[in-house]
């Protein structure tokens, strides 16, 4: 009689284990992109560098390229100047601002405005490399298209 009660719980403990073993491990992730990140205006927050990958026009002709730097700042806002050149000369040192939106799954909007104009670009973001890194495309249809790229400018670097 024991040696049946010792072999159905150990059947019974085998079978457990096996089912166990077969059911998929699920964890409830908080980001949708899957990569274990909640981010916010805060992981993006501090002194960075760009460089675009070429400017677009809607006609397909190439209207130029841009390196700069920008700030985000705690709140959301954001400064930096840029040299362009283009196909109609080249301008060192234009300022901008604007500002940042950043959603929990890394992704978001950049909004602004070289300083004197009111025409405003917006460009959608994705925050890359445990926020070392954004990489962003141009919104806009009746604008420029393109991409860009821009990497944390790090203290000591």
């Amino acid at each position: 009689m024991i040696k049946h009660r010792i072999l159905a719980l150990g059947l019974l403990a085998l079978g457990m284990l096996v089912v166990l073993a077969a059911s998929p491990v699920t964890t409830t992730s908080q980001v949708a992109a899957g990569n274990g990140y909640v981010c916010s205006v805060a992981t993006v927050t501090g002194s960075w560098a760009f460089k675009t990958d070429g400017f677009y026009m809607q006609s397909g002709l190439l209207d130029g390229n841009a390196l700069g730097i920008f700030e985000v700042f705690p709140d959301g806002k954001l400064k930096g100047k840029y040299d362009w050149q283009g196909v109609n000369g080249f301008y060192p040192g234009t300022a901008y601002e604007g500002t940042v939106r950043v959603n929990p799954d890394c992704t978001g909007t950049f909004r602004f405005h070289d300083v004197g104009s009111n025409d405003v670009v917006t460009q959608s973001i994705v925050i890359a490399r445990s926020g070392r890194e954004i990489l962003g495309m141009m919104q806009d249809p009746a604008a420029d298209v393109g991409t860009f790229r821009a990497i944390r400018l790090i203290e000591g670097d």
